[in-house]
């Protein structure tokens, strides 16, 4: 197996897990050739989010907003600030956000919303 098969095995396996919530089992894997954009782009907003990177997911959602304004892009992004603002405040502060930074992102994706996302 080379380099490129080992990583794309390895995304799998974080995709099963983040995605499904559940450990790789000997004969589960997921295929990431198989994976779509919204899928990968869940994949690492959701890991950026579980690392307490949260500036930098910000940053993604906005670049993906401005390139792929679509219904899924928008509901991943909603989801993030939502699950943000179940934060302590403490916990906030100690990866550089804020509450107001929350409400902010919240209403600036709100030029974003589809036409057909309720």
């Amino acid at each position: 197996m080379d380099y490129f098969e080992g990583l794309i095995k390895g995304l799998g396996k974080i995709g099963a897990k983040v995605l499904l919530g559940k450990e790789e089992k000997s004969s589960e894997t997921i295929n990431i050739n198989q994976m779509g954009f919204i899928d990968i782009f869940k994949i690492v907003l959701k890991s950026l989010y579980n690392k307490g990177n949260y500036n930098e997911a910000e940053n993604l959602i906005f670049n993906e907003l401005e390139k792929n304004n679509s219904p899924e892009i928008y509901e991943a992004s909603c989801d993030f600030y939502n699950l943000l603002l179940k934060k302590s405040d403490e916990e906030l502060l100690k990866n550089n956000f804020s509450k107001e930074e929350i409400y902010q992102g919240l209403e600036d994706i709100k030029k974003f919303k589809p036409n057909n996302v309720q």
